[in-house]
Formats: C-alpha cells, sequence, structure tokens
C-alpha cells in the first residue's frame, strides 16, 4: 500500500516537531478534537511535561495509525485556525503532493442546490421502509455544507425526467448535487410507477449545451438503488478487525476562450454495482447513504476532497454484513480536485 502521506511526515519530521512545540497544547487539543487520537490518548500526551517531548509522542502515535490517520492529520494542519497559530506551516513541503491538482472555486453562498428525490411509494413495487431516514441524513449534512436543499417525492418516471429537464434550465451556483432514492433495476431508476429512468437521462439535463449556468461547475450524483438481483459474492481476505454483525435488512429491488466537453464535471456515484442488490435497513437507512453522510461530516471539516472521502464510503460499505454484500461505484469525469467545507451559521 502507498503511504506517501506517513512518509511525508516522517521526512519532515524535524520541522514538525520544531514548529508545533512552541504551542503543543493547542495542537493536541486540535488533533483531540478530530478524533485522530482518543481522549485516553490526548490525556496521556497532555501529561508529558515537555512540549518537545508532547509532539514527539503525538507524531509517532499517528504515524503508528497508519496511511489515513496521517492522511487527516495533514489536511488538518492545513485549517486556518491552525495556519495562524503556526504560521511556519503555510508553502511548506509538508503539504507537496506529487501531482498538483487544482480546485474547483466554491465560495459562493449557498453553494448552489441539492435536490433529492425519495421515492418510497409505489403503485406496484414495496414500500421502501427507511428511505425517509436517508433524505434525512442527506437534507441535514448537505445544509451544513453551504446547499439549499429541496426535496421531491414520490414522483413517476416521467416525472422525474420532467423535473430534472426544468431544474437544469435553472439551477445555478458553484456546484449541484442531485441524490435519488428509489428502487432500481438493470436499466436504470425506477419512478413511483415502476417506470425506468436511465442514469444518463437523469445526468443530461446537466450537461453543457442545455445547462450552461453549470458549465466547467462540478455536478455530484448519488444513486441509492439496485442494479440487478444478484447478490456480492464473498471473498476472505486478512482483515485489521473482525467484521460487525449482520443487521436486519431490506433489499431495494473559466476562462472563456478555453473550451472543455459538455460531458466534463460530472461524478456520479452508485450504491453498488451493475447487476447487482443494494441495501437498507428500515430502521435507520441504506447502507450507501448512511456511510456518505457519516464520511462527509467526519472529513469534510479537515478539506478532504470528495472523491478521496468516497474511497473511504466504499470501503466502509463493502465491509458491511456477513451473508450479503455490497459495492459502491462511482464514474468520475472532473477535472479538478473538489473540497466541500461546513459553513458557519
Amino acid at each position: 500500500m502507498d503511504k506517501k502521506y506517513l512518509e511525508r511526515i516522517r521526512k519532515n519530521k524535524v520541522f514538525l516537531i520544531e514548529t508545533l512545540s512552541k504551542d503543543a497544547v493547542i495542537i493536541l487539543q486540535h488533533v483531540q478534537q478530530a478524533s485522530l487520537i482518543t481522549q485516553r490518548e490526548y490525556t496521556n500526551l497532555k501529561d508529558i511535561s515537555e512540549s518537545e517531548n508532547k509532539v514527539i509522542n503525538l507524531l509517532d502515535k499517528l504515524m503508528g495509525k497508519g496511511e489515513e490517520t496521517c492522511c487527516n492529520f495533514i489536511d488538518l494542519l492545513r485549517k486556518d485556525s491552525i495556519l495562524e497559530s503556526f504560521p511556519t506551516l503555510k508553502d511548506h513541503a509538508i503539504f507537496d503532493s506529487p501531482v498538483q491538482v487544482s480546485q474547483y472555486k466554491i465560495e459562493r453562498i449557498p453553494r448552489g442546490i441539492c435536490v433529492i428525490i425519495n421515492n418510497v411509494h409505489f403503485t406496484t413495487l414495496k414500500e421502501r421502509s427507511g428511505s425517509d431516514e436517508d433524505q434525512k441524513s442527506l437534507a441535514k449534512v448537505f445544509r451544513w455544507l453551504g446547499f439549499e436543499v429541496v426535496v421531491h417525492r414520490n414522483k413517476t418516471a416521467a416525472e422525474m425526467k420532467d423535473l430534472l429537464t426544468d431544474l437544469g434550465t435553472r439551477v445555478d451556483g458553484d456546484c449541484f448535487v442531485c441524490c435519488v432514492l428509489s428502487h432500481g433495476e438493470k436499466e436504470g431508476v425506477c419512478g413511483s410507477d415502476g417506470g425506468v429512468v436511465s442514469v444518463d437521462e437523469i445526468r443530461e439535463p446537466f450537461t453543457g449545451i442545455p445547462c450552461r449556468n453549470l458549465a466547467g461547475k462540478p455536478k455530484l450524483f448519488f444513486i441509492q438503488a439496485c442494479r440487478g438481483g444478484k447478490n456480492q459474492h464473498r471473498v476472505k481476505v486478512q482483515a485489521d478487525a473482525p467484521e460487525d454483525g449482520e443487521s436486519e435488512m431490506e433489499v431495494d429491488g473559466d476562462d472563456f476562450d478555453i473550451t472543455i466537453p459538455a460531458d466534463t464535471d460530472f461524478l456520479i456515484a452508485r450504491s453498488t454495482t451493475d447487476g447487482h442488490l443494494s441495501y437498507r435497513k428500515p430502521e435507520v437507512g441504506s447502507w450507501f447513504i448512511q456511510s456518505l453522510c457519516r464520511n462527509l461530516e467526519k472529513h469534510c471539516p479537515l478539506g478532504t476532497d470528495i472523491q478521496t472521502i468516497l474511497l473511504s464510503v466504499n470501503n466502509e460499505v463493502s465491509s458491511e454484513g456477513i451473508k450479503c454484500k455490497q459495492m459502491p461505484v462511482h464514474e468520475v469525469a472532473m477535472r479538478k480536485k473538489l473540497i466541500l467545507r461546513p459553513v458557519k451559521h
């Protein structure tokens, strides 16, 4: 496994010790608040008398936790509150990436619209118990991230197409989010009447020609729906911890002289792979959407980009269940890194 973030801390360890030792208590508090160390670890580190030893032990502890924790720690060091306390961190090699990728400009408040289409009741298909929990979680997290949230419920296939076509002609903002929660099959997502809307039909109203307001801007689609009736096959792997017990579940059966492709700046994240089932717990919602919301809440304040967050979602969801397995996938046509930070209210 690539350990570039761990190695980056190791190579810059002397600089970090010298810099962070100037106010070891502050950096400890930030690290503990970001849940990179436990309360017990924080107490033990705080009890160390010398600032330099505090920081040495902190860095050793973080490096011992592995690559993801090291990545989150470097993201934490980028925060304005940290840079104000430790200005020598600015523009230091600790932040250098092997490949420099520019970021989408996300400045407006609200950031844009997050539309949620939540199909719970169907004329011929089973009610999707637990989908309202997904709706609540999505609405909460995207409002927190600065989006105007608009919810539509129980739409037929024709109504879904009309709604998205109309939205594509008038939507604006720095970013657009569309969440579709429904039954699904191999061909696409079901409307409340059982009719099917393909993913292309969901995406196309927001391409560069019909939706000029979003040209060059990130457009995110999160789709919770089955894509067929097959279960994922299990394989045995060596694990660092035992799997969670299986819970009761239901099956969800700018520069204007530069041109870019009309189909660019899209990210489509789907709850499962082609032909397979998606799982939902009636009491708490679906594996995929609940993991997505948890990971957004955890990583967005640290400045983690959306594609990296989705890798964490993939890892978490793929570890769910014992008899039944699920693997989310995402299709990426993005040109830049997308970082969504919470908006202060």
